[in-house]
């Protein structure tokens, strides 16, 4: 089996659910940092967004089907970050997202970055923040957000 033969190859690009939690590990590259290989702080709003959009992904929630057939984008209202310590070029980082709570047209999320270590290490906080998520139609009018909140994952407990 060659290496293009392999339809497994891209599984895990989303990441995983276990729980209540969605994991989503990415690596920092060169482009990511200044010239002290410190990841710029404004990555951290990308690296947040690449794992709740994976977490919709897992969740079979298709953001292109929902403005397309449904006139809903998911945008972000509101996001409040703190910056613990700095991730380095190489870095592994973890991506950790969970509910704080779901209401009819918004979705607050708890999402923490981590250097992340294998093995000997406990994983160290990078960033810590709180992103709320608003639907809106086309015209920029909140819209009821029902089908994403029937997932269990946006369930509040």
């Amino acid at each position: 089996m060659t290496f293009f033969d392999n339809k497994n190859n891209f599984q895990n690009l989303d990441g995983v659910i276990q729980g209540n939690n969605h994991l989503f590990y990415l690596k920092v590259y060169c482009e990511d940092t200044d010239v002290g290989q410190i990841v710029y702080h404004a990555n951290y709003l990308k690296y947040f967004e690449r794992a709740r959009t994976s977490l919709l992904n897992l969740l079979k929630i298709d953001q292109i089907d929902l403005r397309k057939n449904h006139n809903i984008n998911l945008v972000v209202r509101k996001a409040d970050l703190m910056w613990h310590n700095p991730a380095l070029f190489n870095d592994k980082i973890l991506i950790k997202s969970c509910l704080k709570y779901a209401k009819n047209t918004s979705i607050t999320i708890n999402q923490l970055a981590y250097r992340f270590f294998d093995i000997d290490k406990k994983n160290e906080l990078l960033v810590s923040g709180t992103i709320q998520i608003v639907a809106v139609n086309k015209e920029f009018k909140v819209k009821r957000i029902n089908k994403i909140l029937n997932s269990e994952f946006f369930q509040n407990k």
